[in-house]
């Protein structure tokens, strides 16, 4: 597949450093925050979040869930959750690669919210279009309000090229 470059690494990393200092100045990363990371498309974001923070000494644990059986949308099902009791009146900044629709943000929010003392989401990515309910708190390093489907960075195409160290859009063959 080819894809043309809409950020590059430098413009990528550049951002993904300017949300991990407004995160630190908002005072919402501090030694009790516990980090939950959204597989796949989270890990490499996490990664280099964590790398322009300097690195993280909090516990950091792998969610998973779905909402798709092949091409069709259904309920919202859990693969991978930490145990309650680490979650439990616990500031937690969950990271994933793009809020899209908002949807998984908002099942995320919904799970969490009476369960720990406060919630932050974090992408690399969000669409200007999306629609996440009005008291969710989220950071992203990139706006964008096309309609472009993105890979790189976390974000793939068919479980594909999500480690190229840029953001591209997919070019559709006709």
């Amino acid at each position: 597949m080819k894809y043309d470059v809409k950020y590059n690494e430098q413009t990528v990393r550049e951002r993904i450093a300017a949300t991990a200092n407004a995160l630190r100045k908002k005072g919402i990363l501090t030694e009790d925050t516990v980090y939950l990371v959204m597989l796949n498309g989270g890990l490499w974001f996490a990664t280099h979040l964590f790398d322009a923070l300097g690195g993280v000494g909090n516990k950091v644990f792998m969610i998973k869930g779905h909402s798709y059986t092949g091409v069709e949308r259904g309920e919202f099902l859990w693969d991978c959750l930490p145990d309650e009791q680490e979650v439990a009146g616990r500031k937690l900044v969950i990271l994933d690669d793009i809020c899209d629709s908002g949807a998984t943000i908002n099942i995320i929010y919904r799970f969490f919210k009476t369960k720990a003392e406060r919630i932050t989401f974090v992408t690399l990515l969000e669409r200007t279009t999306r629609q996440i309910d009005a008291d969710v708190e989220l950071y992203s390093c990139i706006q964008d309000d096309s309609q472009d489907f993105f890979v790189g960075c976390g974000l793939d195409d068919n479980e594909t090229s999500r480690f190229l160290p840029y953001v591209g859009v997919l070019q559709v063959e006709n």
